[in-house]
């Protein structure tokens, strides 16, 4: 191996790191900016909370009742064959 390829890798782990290491700046800000503004656009504490909160997809989907045997039932159910 010569020194250009020993440099040239080292070079490249270097860069490698160092755009992890701006990634993950990067993210700490936006969640840092997220959170400041639902906390600003809160009208209390308690909407802020609520906003703190992850959304849950299943509960989030309004559940209907069957209406008739040929009625399509919820997702969860089995048919009955």
């Amino acid at each position: 191996m010569t020194d250009i390829q020993f440099i040239a890798g080292v070079f490249t782990i270097g860069m490698c790191a160092a755009g992890m290491l701006v990634y993950r700046i990067t993210r700490v800000q936006q969640d840092t900016v997220r959170d400041l503004t639902n906390k600003l656009m809160a009208k209390d504490y308690g909407e802020y909370k609520l906003y703190q909160q992850p959304v849950n997809e299943e509960s989030a989907k309004p559940k209907r009742k069957r209406m008739s045997y040929w009625d399509d039932g919820d997702e969860t159910e089995e048919e009955v064959q």
